[in-house]
């Protein structure tokens, strides 16, 4: 996991969907980028990335790694974001056996694990799918 003074120094890129945009094409990439891969230009910013997309493909993890035992089974998908950029997320608030690929789905915000009791909660997002 990463180190909690690291993590609360960039909590605004956990919290949110944040990636780059380039000032000079405009081209949008998640996660963020410090060349623009469309024109190369190093003149980049944040940008917040859209909340909705569309699941692409899934799958549901039986056997995670130790720290994400306590959530399996989960699903595991691939997004497609409204601007096109793609990536993974876990997939919540839906039976495993009803997902399906195409379904609408848009961010939350959700706790992923916890150093101890007593420990740093790192949240960061996840998505759910739409009505």
């Amino acid at each position: 996991m990463v180190n909690p003074i690291s993590y609360w120094r960039l909590k605004d890129r956990y919290f949110n969907l944040v990636g780059s945009k380039c000032k000079k094409c405009g081209a949008e990439w998640f996660p963020p980028v410090k060349v623009c891969r469309k024109c190369g230009s190093q003149e980049l910013g944040d940008h917040e990335m859209p909340h909705t997309g569309k699941l692409l493909t899934h799958t549901v993890l039986r056997e995670p790694a130790d720290e994400f035992k306590r959530y399996a089974p989960y699903i595991l998908g691939l997004v497609e974001l409204d601007n096109g950029q793609r990536l993974l997320a876990q997939i919540v608030d839906v039976d495993i056996t009803s997902v399906q690929n195409g379904t609408p789905v848009r961010l939350t915000l959700r706790k992923l694990t916890e150093d101890g009791k007593k420990g740093t909660i790192y949240y960061g997002y996840k998505f759910t799918p739409l009505p």
